[in-house]
């Protein structure tokens, strides 16, 4: 397993499924053959007021919060100081702020988190708009994927403090430390995927809700064409309907449960690293989050090399990358 292949893929998927951010699943499933990057975030479905929040500061291939706060989680770890809320937020604001000052303003993405770094809200606050949302955002899925490399008893721990830095919410947390268990049971124990689901409901203390869910996202049969009923019992009602965002699309919404069993989901049933993504995107609505998270996990798995040359050589940061990778590489030798 290689750490850079994982960072790559995260990257990958992140910057790629970007570009088709909350974009129709019919739409997508007619437009993109994936022989070359598409950006139609002016499309977004959004008023015109708040278009500005999808395309300000976007430019193709550039990896989005998905990427940047996953790597800020690998440096809270590689400090070797005490893991904890406050850590994560230095750290998510460092990587931030270093992208803001090598490109001249602030990467886009971050949902919530952006009120934070344009000084609109504390972070105090930030956790009261996320503890009680019936459909609390999935930042913290999007970038556990490295906590499923450290010590197997310290990973529901970490997982649930990387939730409540930002998001205090039950299916928030459950939602990281299923993507980190996922990532552990694949890329570290080498497990059967036919067994996923399974393992993460296993390892997971999860509500009865999630439990309930992810068990029937499983006997979903391994690639089968997906119908409506599929598609509705892996993101909700189609097309979404609020609170759920962004309402009357056909695809996944940004949500931190419905993320979870997608991913899971697709890594049960996909074949390498470009598979994965081609799945993901072709889901529809938020799709950065879920493409990021199995296209990482799968480069790690199954090596890079179903990635079409362009999208490799076109991705944002591949000497940062290489860089981060070794210093975790180096931290993981030391705590496993």
């Amino acid at each position: 397993m290689n750490l850079y292949n994982v960072l790559l893929g995260i990257a990958i998927g992140d910057a790629f499924g970007a570009g088709l951010e909350f974009q129709d699943r019919n739409w997508i499933q007619k437009n993109v053959d994936f022989t070359k990057f598409i950006n139609v975030r002016h499309l977004i479905k959004v008023s015109a007021d708040k278009l500005s929040a999808f395309t300000e500061n976007y430019y193709d291939w550039q990896y989005t919060d998905d990427t940047e706060m996953t790597i800020g989680l690998i440096k809270a770890l590689y400090s070797k100081k005490e893991f904890n809320e406050n850590l994560l937020i230095e750290k998510w604001e460092d990587e931030y702020n270093k992208g803001k000052h090598e490109k001249g303003y602030g990467r886009n993405g971050h949902g919530s988190m952006r009120w934070f770094f344009s000084g609109e809200m504390t972070i105090r606050e930030i956790k009261n708009f996320q503890r009680n949302r019936s459909t609390p955002g999935n930042a913290p899925a999007m970038r556990s994927v490295p906590l499923g490399f450290i010590p197997s008893n310290l990973i529901n721990k970490y997982a649930e403090i990387n939730a409540n830095a930002t998001h205090p919410n039950i299916n928030a947390i459950l939602s990281s430390q299923c993507i980190a268990r996922a990532t552990e049971y694949l890329l570290i124990k080498k497990g059967n995927k036919e067994n996923l689901i399974k393992y993460c409901i296993e390892k997971v203390n999860l509500n009865g809700e999630y439990k309930n869910y992810l068990t029937s996202v499983n006997k979903i049969k391994s690639n089968e064409i997906l119908t409506k009923s599929n598609y509705e019992t892996l993101c909700g009602h189609q097309p979404i309907r609020k609170p759920y965002f962004l309402d009357g699309i056909n695809g996944m919404p940004s949500d931190s449960k419905y993320t979870t069993g997608c991913v899971l989901y697709i890594l049960k049933n996909s074949t390498s690293a470009f598979d994965a993504l081609k799945k993901s995107i072709f889901l529809g609505g938020d799709v950065d989050s879920v493409a990021s998270i199995t296209t990482g996990i799968n480069s790690g798995l199954y090596g890079v090399e179903s990635l079409p040359d362009f999208m490799i050589e076109n991705v944002e940061g591949k000497q940062y990358i290489e860089e981060i990778s070794s210093l975790f590489n180096q931290y993981l030798e030391g705590v496993n």
